[in-house]
């Protein structure tokens, strides 16, 4: 199913209170979740969590005592003396559920069904006040970004979870990519930082009222993708080594911020899926994308602020096409009570473009043309002026342009072939 502009724009219009509402309400400062937490986070705009598992209950018990905040992640299934001991104490607000594989729907169903039935978190689940999903996901009809055929609306509606958490893995092979063979993107880099919010902003669109949408994300993750795998040999790790087709730290904070602005909850990240590229820095990015840019939390401090677009194609040099295409997005939020709208604009192609936005945004016009260089994120502001928006000012966000190392699955640090191979046997991989 592809989306009409105007449906795209209504929905979008709908969604940032919801949004807002729930990022408020969830958790301070940015509200991540980061896969590799085991309850000692510490990090700004990270909320701790904890995988719960039958052999550790007493301890998530502990640490849940002292969050107000309370996330779990469940990769195994859990027996009903396991839901009982934490669910009948404490009102679960997220549960990442990571069932993969023969058997995943089954055991999802089966922990939506226990946590339904539980005496504190269950009636919160019901009037979606807290939320339980699973890796990829999410109510999307028909994904134009998808190597093939996943997770669809009709998987999400009949396992009864609440918060749709799609794959949004730059590298995944569950993308088309020009290393594939199957994008029209102008180059990688744009192909992995274009497809991944177009995806989004498809879930976004297809959202229940009142469920929350706290997608995957990672800076990179090609694992059992062998388009993106530079030697051909994925016993040494699926490594991609390259000079400039990596999304540098700034494209992903770029893109942490494109979520935000195109209706995600939150985010949770995996690991980063670069060399050298530590959790800490993993973490710090997601919350410099989500939270850095002044403009943009001022207007989503309104709790009535709405998304300015999902549209998934622009007009770019005078002609309309999808936005895979020139490697451009353009997201934004607005606030009629203030009076303003911020536009982020990126261009991950090698060459600068001119963008014309949609004709009406919140039912002002924006009015011209907008030069953006070659792999370039700006800022936009703008002023109600009448029935118009009035251009205010750009700034250059997020500008480490640094494209070059070595992209890799999880996890981030690699020593070795021994150390793949280990990981390989010894943990869960993500699709």
């Amino acid at each position: 199913m592809r989306y009409q502009k105007t449906d795209l724009a209504s929905r979008a219009g709908k969604w940032a209170a919801v949004s807002a509402v729930l990022f408020a309400a969830s958790a301070a400062r940015g509200g991540a979740v980061f896969w590799g937490d085991t309850g000692d986070s510490g990090s700004a705009g990270i909320t701790p969590s904890m995988f719960l598992r039958d052999d550790n209950v007493a301890a998530v018990d502990q640490f849940l005592s002292q969050q107000p905040v309370k996330a779990v992640k469940i990769d195994t299934p859990v027996s009903p003396a396991t839901i009982s001991a934490i669910y009948n104490k404490y009102n679960i607000n997220f549960t990442f559920a990571d069932y993969e594989g023969a058997g995943a729907g089954s055991n999802l169903a089966n922990l939506v069904s226990q946590i339904k039935a539980s005496t504190v978190t269950g009636p919160a689940f019901m009037t979606n006040s807290s939320y339980v999903s699973n890796f990829a996901y999410a109510p999307i009809y028909s994904d134009p970004t998808a190597a093939s055929p996943g997770a669809v609306n009709a998987d999400y509606k009949a396992a009864g979870v609440n918060m749709a958490s799609e794959n949004l893995y730059p590298g995944s092979p569950s993308f088309r990519n020009p290393a594939s063979g199957n994008s029209t993107a102008p180059n990688i880099r744009s192909g992995l930082f274009t497809l991944p919010i177009v995806r989004l902003s498809q879930v976004t669109a297809s959202m229940p009222a009142g469920q929350a949408h706290v997608p995957y994300v990672d800076r990179f993750n090609n694992f059992q993708n062998s388009a993106l795998d530079t030697d051909g040999d994925p016993s040494t790790g699926y490594r991609f080594v390259t000079q400039n087709q990596l999304l540098s730290r700034g494209d992903f904070q770029a893109q942490i911020l494109h979520y935000r602005l195109r209706g995600a909850t939150s985010v949770h990240g995996l690991e980063g899926g670069v060399e050298g590229y530590t959790p800490e820095q993993f973490k710090s990015d997601i919350n410099t994308g989500w939270n850095s840019v002044a403009a943009v939390n001022d207007i989503f401090s309104d709790p009535n602020a709405r998304l300015a677009t999902l549209d998934t194609q622009g007009k770019a040099d005078g002609i309309l096409e999808p936005l895979e295409n020139v490697g451009v997005v353009f997201s934004g939020v607005y606030s009629s009570a203030k009076g303003k709208l911020v536009l982020l604009l990126s261009n991950l192609d090698e060459q600068s473009h001119s963008i014309s936005f949609p004709s009406k945004v919140g039912g002002k016009n924006v009015s011209g043309d907008y030069a953006i260089d070659a792999g370039t994120h700006e800022i936009l502001q703008f002023n109600a002026a009448g029935t118009n928006w009035s251009f205010v000012s750009s700034s250059l966000v997020f500008a480490d342009d640094n494209r070059s190392g070595v992209g890799v699955p999880e996890p981030t640090m690699i020593g070795g072939v021994a150390v793949v191979m280990l990981a390989v046997a010894g943990r869960r991989k993500r699709r």
